[in-house]
């Protein structure tokens, strides 16, 4: 599991980075004990909420289109933070640590902050109009296999996990996602978005299904950086692979919303 985001863009040079973003790629760098890894990012922790807290400025907002490449300290915070946590997540999980009472309530912690993190991003994308930071759909696909080749995706494996459902998590996210595709996402999102995870436990992510004219079934690209998308004149058919059923009330309730006219790529020669 990766983030990207590790370069600064030469227009962010100018910008003075956060205590916490040197202190996270400091983190990042080191070889540590987990233990102390997660010591580490737990001390940050409240600086990286107050950071994420802030309003995106103007380079971030609804309808303005971002320059490529430039990306808000906000978001290489997050990027970095969310990079710490999949490198953790996957260290707490190694066979020496099996067994080990503890270690699962560390690894139950660092998955609650990575699956927060990254629905940030998702969520403020749809919010804000603009494409998540690279490497958070990947990340969170990502992370989708990880958990599923471990059997940990209903959250029966770790101890103490409560409430936390990382498989509804992901289809939420997964629906979130996909409303940017709507002209109207920000609207649509705020309309619906209550009603988003009650809508996830009803939805379904499965692979190896041949669709033909499922208009309802989002296609799913687990290799790729890319949200769920709709199927449109001109894709491929039959589509062989995984695909997101939402929820029949989460389809009904953007029956009466138009979808965006999906951009041509530019040929270059």
């Amino acid at each position: 599991m990766t983030t990207a985001l590790e370069r600064p863009h030469p227009r962010e040079a100018r910008v003075v980075p956060p205590p916490a973003l040197l202190a996270l790629y400091q983190i990042r760098d080191q070889v540590i004990a987990p233990e102390l890894r997660l010591a580490m990012l737990r001390d940050l922790k409240d600086e990286v909420d107050a950071i994420q807290s802030v309003r995106p400025r103007s380079g971030f907002c609804a309808g303005r289109p971002r320059d490529a490449g430039v990306f808000t300290p906000e978001q290489r915070v997050l990027c970095s933070w969310c990079g710490n946590l999949q490198r953790l997540l996957v260290d707490l999980g190694q066979p020496r640590y099996a067994g080990h009472a503890s270690f699962g309530v560390y690894r139950e912690w660092v998955l609650r902050q990575l699956i927060k993190g990254l629905g940030s991003a998702v969520e403020s994308a749809v919010r804000f109009d603009e494409p998540a930071p690279p490497g958070t759909w990947k990340s969170l696909h990502d992370l989708f296999v990880y958990l599923d080749g471990r059997g940990e995706l209903t959250g029966t494996t770790l101890p103490g996990r409560g409430g936390c459902h990382p498989e509804v998590d992901y289809k939420r996210l997964l629906l979130i996602g996909a409303l940017a595709e709507y002209v109207h996402a920000a609207l649509i999102f705020e309309e619906i978005g209550p009603r988003l995870h009650g809508w996830a436990f009803d939805s379904q992510v499965r692979p190896d299904v041949r669709v033909v004219g499922e208009s309802a079934l989002l296609r799913l690209t687990l290799s790729a950086d890319t949200p769920p998308r709709h199927a449109r004149p001109g894709d491929a058919q039959p589509y062989n692979g995984w695909v997101l059923e939402p929820a029949q009330a989460y389809t009904d309730s953007l029956a009466g919303y138009a979808l965006r006219a999906r951009r041509k790529p530019v040929l270059t020669v």
